[in-house]
Order: structure tokens, then sequence, then C-alpha cells
């Protein structure tokens, strides 16, 4: 093995640790714990066998290899990009509905108080 094979798997190892401490302390959720495992994992083998990474880039047509790995950061960037929007606005949505929902509540207790004012 090359010298820098072993970096990437170094830094791999170190990603994958990283990853199983931040799992176990509950700071990410399962399924996305599930997709930085698989991207440490899949950081490694094209550490150790960068001879997957020409054999893929062959496969597609892309004739400077070490291209493919960066190609498919970027495709998985944006796509975590896309999935973070539709996250936040589903949550805006939920915001909306339960700010939407106390105003009610609370035009509803205001009424009860003056009925009970009215009243006493």
């Amino acid at each position: 093995m090359e010298i820098y094979q072993y970096f990437t798997a170094f830094l791999a190892v170190l990603f994958f640790i990283f990853v199983m401490i931040l799992i176990r302390r509950d700071s990410i959720l399962m399924g996305a714990a599930f997709r930085w495992l698989i991207l440490a994992i899949s950081i490694l083998v094209l550490g150790i066998f960068p001879q997957l990474a020409d054999l893929a880039a062959g496969i597609v047509g892309i004739a400077y290899s070490p291209i493919l790995p960066v190609i498919l950061a970027c495709l998985l960037l944006m796509l975590k990009a896309l999935i973070a929007d539709i996250e936040r606005a589903r949550t805006q949505v939920k915001m909306d509905r339960i700010a939407q929902k106390l105003a009610m509540v609370e035009m509803e207790l205001e009424g009860l108080k003056s009925e009970i004012t009215n009243k006493g």
C-alpha cells in the first residue's frame, strides 16, 4: 500500500470513530447516522482500494478517475442541502400551525375570562 492509502484509511477510521461518538451522545439522529456511517465506510474502501474509483470511472465514461469521487461528493452535498430545505419547510409549517392554534386557544381563554368577569 502507498502512503496516501494509509493516510486516507486513517482519516476514514477517525471519521468513523467520530460518527460513532456522535451516535452514542445522541447528537445525530439514527437515520442521519446511517448515512454518515455509509460515507465513512465508502471513504475507507476508496482510500484503501483507489483502483475501484478507476474502475467505476471507466464504467461511467469519465476519463479522469479522481474526479468521480468529487462529482459524487458534490451530488451528495446538493442532496443533503435539498433534504435540509425540505425538513426546514416542514418545521416551519408545523411552527406556523402551532402558533395559529395557540392564538385560537388564547382568544378562547380571553373569551372565557370576559364571560366570567361579566357574570361575576
